[in-house]
């Protein structure tokens, strides 16, 4: 009996780590068209107020709101905004999740049209019910 309730276990908990998997790749997605569309209380909703990102411009944009001002100054000003995810890493309440983006710059002078292809990593943490990145790092892929 006790083989029988160890195993059904173990497949309750890799069915769990595959949901939370899902909603954190569906999240990271969400996240992007966010910022792709420039949607403040949605950049709020995935970014923590104290979230810091390295972000591609050789800086740190601290916060949501430093994410939303960067948005509003079309800092961030992209007419696509494409996100693969190539992994995942669950551990608790912390993910971690890496990949690619390519982003087309609309709207800024001397940008307009410009294809940036670049990686990514974001660190997501669990507050609660809520999933939000605590900290991000972007960094153009030259060459």
């Amino acid at each position: 009996m006790l083989g029988v309730a160890g195993s059904v276990s173990a497949q309750k908990r890799a069915a769990s780590s595959d949901e939370v998997e899902a909603e954190i790749r569906r999240l990271d997605l969400e996240a992007a068209r966010a910022i792709q569309q420039k949607d403040e209380k949605a950049i709020a909703r995935y970014f923590t107020e104290n979230s810091v990102t390295n972000n591609p411009r050789n800086g740190l944009t601290r916060g949501s709101s430093g994410i939303i001002d960067a948005a509003r100054t079309n800092l961030m000003d992209y007419a696509s905004f494409d996100r693969v995810i190539e992994s995942v890493q669950v551990m608790g309440s912390t993910a971690v999740v890496m990949g690619h983006e390519t982003v087309v710059f609309k709207g800024r002078a001397g940008r307009t049209g410009e294809t940036i292809r670049r990686r990514y990593t974001n660190v997501w943490m669990k507050s609660g019910k809520n999933w939000q990145i605590v900290a991000r790092h972007a960094n153009i892929i030259c060459g």
